[in-house]
């Protein structure tokens, strides 16, 4: 089992603490103590062991001493959006989950004419999907989380400036993802795809996104659930962008 992680804001490279939901987890949940070590993180300083020098039930506050530091904070690679139609509760919350275990760099809800889910309490929502998100940081091994845009309402007002846009489409023919992906430039190759919600898009939404500038792709022979084919895209396109980081 690999080390619990906690991600720190207040972290001048030596000293950090943990405060917060964090702290009743750590406490009462994993049970730590002084002198046990975890892995703390933030975005600006990368990922250090560190031991933890004190537990204050009264502050609710766990203060810590890094020792060495396990992983660096990475430069820039290409981005990877993924625009993902509202689906239902779980499988919505899985989809979030899963793109952010994948590394995706941007996930933006989008709401479609076949969505079946209502958005209330939109920002209610939105938090619940950062929990979800901040979680799958943690539990995943990323430095930092993904980029969770405000809910697009209809595919008209859509919009990415990423060079390379795909369009996961059931009823695209002759070009497939991975051919298409293994052509984007890694260097400028930012990349975005979009995914419909059960039972898909609408024609004149297709035209919509096509319109746009995504180029309509499969992702194989069979008809695949939203969430699923959410993945497999996501999937694709970071082994596609990323596996040369992955080499040095």
């Amino acid at each position: 089992m690999g080390a619990h992680r906690f991600f720190v804001n207040n972290f001048d490279g030596v000293s950090a603490s943990i405060q917060g939901e964090d702290f009743d987890h750590a406490v009462t949940v994993l049970r730590l103590k002084t002198g046990d070590t975890v892995n703390i993180f933030n975005y600006e300083s990368g990922e250090f062991e560190a031991e933890i020098t004190g537990v204050d039930p009264g502050s609710r506050e766990i203060t810590l001493k890094a020792i060495r530091l396990v992983k660096q904070r990475s430069g820039s690679n290409a981005k990877i959006t993924a625009m993902i139609a509202v689906i239902k509760k779980d499988n919505m919350e899985f989809v979030i989950e899963k793109m952010t275990e994948l590394g995706i760099d941007r996930i933006v809800p989008v709401v479609t004419k076949r969505t079946v889910v209502k958005i209330k309490e939109e920002e209610k929502k939105i938090k619940r999907w950062e929990s979800i998100i901040y979680s799958a940081v943690k539990q995943c091994g990323r430095l930092s989380p993904p980029e969770l845009a405000d809910v697009v309402e209809g595919v008209e007002n859509i919009n990415t400036g990423a060079p390379y846009k795909f369009f996961i489409y059931e009823k695209a023919e002759g070009k497939f993802l991975m051919d298409e992906a293994l052509k984007i430039d890694k260097v400028a190759g930012d990349a975005c795809f979009i995914i419909g919600p059960e039972g898909g898009f609408e024609d004149s939404e297709a035209a919509v996104i096509e319109s746009k500038g995504f180029i309509p792709v499969s992702i194989g022979d069979t008809i695949l659930r939203a969430e699923t084919a959410a993945i497999a895209a996501g999937t694709v396109l970071v082994q596609a962008l990323r596996r040369g980081s992955w080499k040095n």
